[in-house]
């Protein structure tokens, strides 16, 4: 069971990471940096909101290539 376990958190965390590593150049902003992906829009404003101290309130978050279970963080550099 804990190896299951272990296997869907990497497969989880192997899928974040490519979904952020493969956001298209062309729209990236270039005072925003990509940060974390989040499955719901308000999960991600939650992640945004409560990062205020490390980046204020200057976030955004954008449906990833037009889907609805991905939503990347973007914060001001």
């Amino acid at each position: 069971m804990l190896k299951r376990l272990g296997v869907l958190a990497g497969a989880t965390v192997a899928t974040a990471g490519l979904l952020m590593a493969t956001a298209p150049a062309a729209s990236a902003d270039p005072f925003f940096r990509p940060h974390s992906v989040y499955p719901t829009s308000d999960a991600c404003h939650a992640a945004g909101k409560a990062g205020y101290p490390l980046w204020g309130l200057i976030y955004k978050c954008e449906s990833f290539q037009g889907r609805n279970d991905a939503w990347l963080l973007s914060v001001r550099i």
